[in-house]
C-alpha cells in the first residue's frame, strides 16, 4: 500500500466512523458515539501523518498530530489549525480508549454509565474538527 492509499483508507475509516457516531446520537447512544467518535479522531489524525510517515500503532491521535505537525511538509496553511486541535485530542488516547471499551474496571462501572451525552457531543464535535484538517491536509498534500 503507497502512503497516499493508505492516507485515503484512513480518512475513509475516519469518515465512515463519525458518520456512525452521528448516528448514535440520534439513539440516544452515547457510549457507541464517543467511541465510533473517538475511532474517527484517530484514524483522521493517522490519514495526516501517513502523508509524511509511515503510520505508527498508536492509539494517540495527539501524538500522532504533533509529530506530523513536526514534518517541515506540513501545510503552513494548516499549521495553526492543528495546533489548536493538539490539546484536546489528548483526551481521545489510550485511556479513553480502554474507558469506551471496558469502563472504569477498577470500580466496576460499565462504559455505558460513564458516558454523557456531553460527552459524546464534544467527541464528535473533536472528531469533525479533526476530519475537516484531515481532508484540508490531504487535498493539499496529495491533490486530493
Amino acid at each position: 500500500m503507497t502512503a497516499e492509499q493508505d492516507a485515503r483508507f484512513r480518512l475513509g475509516l475516519a469518515r465512515k466512523l463519525l458518520e456512525r457516531a452521528r448516528d448514535e446520537v440520534t439513539r440516544g447512544s452515547w457510549r457507541e458515539a464517543a467511541l465510533f467518535g473517538r475511532g474517527a479522531i484517530e484514524n483522521a489524525a493517522k490519514a495526516i501523518v501517513a502523508c509524511f510517515a509511515a503510520v505508527p500503532r498508536s492509539h494517540e491521535p495527539s501524538a500522532l498530530l504533533a509529530g506530523a505537525l513536526a514534518d517541515p511538509r506540513f501545510p503552513a496553511a494548516h499549521r495553526a489549525a492543528a495546533a489548536t486541535l493538539l490539546p484536546r485530542l489528548a483526551g481521545h488516547g489510550m485511556a479513553e480508549h480502554v474507558l469506551l471499551s471496558y469502563g472504569d474496571e477498577r470500580n466496576r462501572i460499565d462504559p455505558w454509565s460513564l458516558v454523557t451525552a456531553q460527552h459524546a457531543g464534544e467527541t464528535i464535535a473533536a472528531a469533525a474538527e479533526t476530519a475537516a484538517l484531515a481532508d484540508a491536509v490531504l487535498a493539499d498534500v496529495l491533490g486530493a
